[in-house]
């Protein structure tokens, strides 16, 4: 190709889309390369067939896709399905980070800003349980005992969630952690705990129609309240205790 089929830099920014300095730059980290680089002056001249390909770049960066990826898809064409569905979950994560900072500053705009004193001292505020099935066991404590699971932690790659008993900063309190991965090292072995609960009869039949076993029938024993035990799926024991 001659020097006059070729184009300026400038007229290739103005025909693409792109940047006089994002060029540049595309031809630093060799993602779009001049057809031409004079060796004098430095100056750049681009083919006119590389229109196309300035133009799907632009249209791969505009939705985000990182230079090496795009590096990627035009080096093997039959990646851009799985580098563009990658893609699409981090987008989509993102998107939920997004939503759930919004609704975080709504609820400071509803309710303001609650600047509660630093508890004295320690306290509990959280137990981790290792369970067989994660499905399954949410659904096993949210029928037997109306527990909210929720997103108490947000990364940039996944949420985390566990059962969360009142609110953050406020008396009361806790975080009821369930674990599924053998590999975890937070995994313990059957654990037990106790809940404390308004109707203990009431409770008690519906942790076992949920799918617990029986451990302790409801009994009154001196010096407590009312109690009683059963096994949930996983083989963990809990306690029941009325309120």
């Amino acid at each position: 190709m001659s020097d006059a089929e070729l184009m300026t830099i400038g007229r290739f920014a103005r025909l693409t889309g792109l940047s006089i300095h994002t060029l540049r730059h595309y031809d630093d980290v060799s993602l779009l390369i001049p057809a031409h680089t004079d060796p004098q002056t430095g100056y750049r001249r681009y083919g006119r067939d590389q229109i196309r390909l300035a133009h799907l770049i632009r249209e791969l960066r505009w939705i985000d896709l990182p230079i090496e990826e795009i590096r990627q898809v035009l080096t093997d064409p039959g990646q851009a399905g799985p580098v563009l569905a990658g893609h699409r979950r981090r987008l989509r994560r993102t998107h939920g980070l997004l939503t759930a900072r919004i609704d975080n500053v709504d609820r400071l705009l509803e309710k303001g800003f609650t600047m509660s004193a630093p508890p004295s001292g320690c306290r509990p505020v959280q137990i981790t349980i290792a369970v067989d099935d994660l499905t399954a066991s949410i659904a096993f404590y949210q029928a037997a005992f109306d527990l909210r699971y929720e997103v108490v932690r947000r990364t940039d790659d996944t949420d985390h969630s566990a059962f969360m008993f009142g609110e953050y900063g406020q008396d009361g309190f806790f975080l009821l952690h369930l674990s599924a991965d053998p590999a975890d090292t937070d995994r313990p072995g059957p654990t037990t705990f106790g809940l404390l609960v308004d109707d203990l009869d009431a409770r008690h039949s519906r942790a076992l129609a949920a799918g617990a076993t029986e451990v302790v029938a409801p009994r009154d024993r001196q010096g407590m309240p009312r109690s009683a035990a059963v096994r949930d799926p996983s083989g963990n024991w809990i306690w029941l205790y009325q309120g």
